[in-house]
């Protein structure tokens, strides 16, 4: 996609995108509601066309001006966020309903061939989708896209409407499923996890324009804006001051910057704080704090913290750690924090 736009009378949806897929990968589009998702998906798809810009699909231009390749030609696979099978056909059926109508060779062997591509019985060709639980008819939908040999996939929030557990065992299915048949993959959601745990690349979409584009590991660790950050993310923010290449918080010096001077932000993940008892004997690498509030969270217990000079911030401790509220303790930082200018 090369400086894709998009308006609906006078109001701008999308507005100068430019993404590459590489072949065979898969890029997650993440966003929040109205951040331009659907509009996007539906101009990859070819049921709606850019008003600037050009979508081309290896070689061959699919949109742009004088261009405009139907839907049914763009050799695009698509999966609904409910699958969307057919309910008076048997799993079989629904998986040959993809197939070419002139493909030769036996049928049934090809529907085997893709439930097992997808983690199913062969034996379950003979069923129902509602006879299905809805983590199988999504591998299902996905089998009846693979049979039309897509070169590209587009799956539509597949895994929203399924419970917690099931949501990410799919997920791993299906990702494995498509990498096993090299098809490059654009999967569009607003689950952040789900974003940074499928994506060989993710791409933030917000208010109709990408603000970051790159690997999972880079848009949680090295995020270009707050905004983003927050987003993908549980933060902890410090008020902080740079000054000759030097940023300072209440955490003492927490990151080099030869840009900034004057009011700035430290940003760290939770995960970069620790807290440790105030009799440790760290206070010169950390800053006193005090228990707030203690919530049980299982495997983990968050803290309160009420800081000097700061807002009281939140940070997760293991469960075996025993705090209550009102004990001093030092907070302290691994790595360095990253920073952004003041407001």
């Amino acid at each position: 996609m090369r400086g894709i736009g998009k308006s609906f009378g006078t109001t701008s949806v999308l507005e100068s995108i430019d993404l590459t897929v590489p072949a065979g990968s898969k890029t997650v589009i993440v966003g929040s509601s109205g951040s331009g998702k659907t509009t996007l998906l539906r101009l990859l798809s070819g049921f709606d066309l850019p008003n600037a810009g050009t979508i081309r699909i290896g070689s061959q231009i699919v949109a742009g001006p004088g261009v405009a390749v139907p839907a049914h030609r763009r050799g695009i696979g698509h999966v609904a966020q409910d699958g969307a099978l057919f309910p008076h056909l048997t799993v079989g059926q629904n998986v040959a309903f993809g197939l070419d109508r002139h493909e030769r060779g036996d049928r049934t062997a090809v529907v085997a061939g893709l439930l097992e591509l997808v983690s199913l019985d062969p034996s379950l060709a003979s069923r129902r989708p509602d006879e299905l639980s809805g983590g199988q008819q999504q591998r299902v939908a996905l089998a009846r896209a693979l049979a039309r040999k897509p070169a590209v996939m587009l799956l539509d929030e597949p895994f929203s409407a399924l419970d917690t557990g099931l949501r990410a065992a799919t997920r791993e299915l299906v990702a494995a499923a498509l990498s096993s048949a090299g098809i490059t993959t654009l999967l569009v959601t607003h689950d952040r996890e789900e974003a940074l745990t499928f994506g060989d690349q993710v791409a933030v979409l917000r208010d109709g324009r990408l603000a970051q584009v790159g690997t999972p590991v880079t848009l949680y660790s090295a995020p270009t804006d707050l905004a983003t950050a927050r987003f993908l993310g549980d933060v902890v923010v410090f008020p902080a001051e740079a000054s000759g290449g030097r940023v300072q918080c209440a955490l003492g010096l927490v990151a080099q910057s030869s840009t900034l001077v004057g009011s700035c932000v430290a940003l760290f993940r939770p995960e970069q704080l620790v807290v440790e008892t105030a009799e440790s004997g760290t206070t010169a690498a950390g800053c006193v704090a005090r228990v707030l509030a203690i919530e049980f969270q299982g495997a983990s217990q968050l803290l309160t913290l009420e800081l000097a000079g700061a807002h009281p911030i939140d940070v997760p401790v293991a469960s075996g750690a025993t705090y209550r509220p009102g004990d001093q303790v030092v907070l302290r930082s691994l790595g360095d924090a990253v920073v952004f200018a003041a407001g």
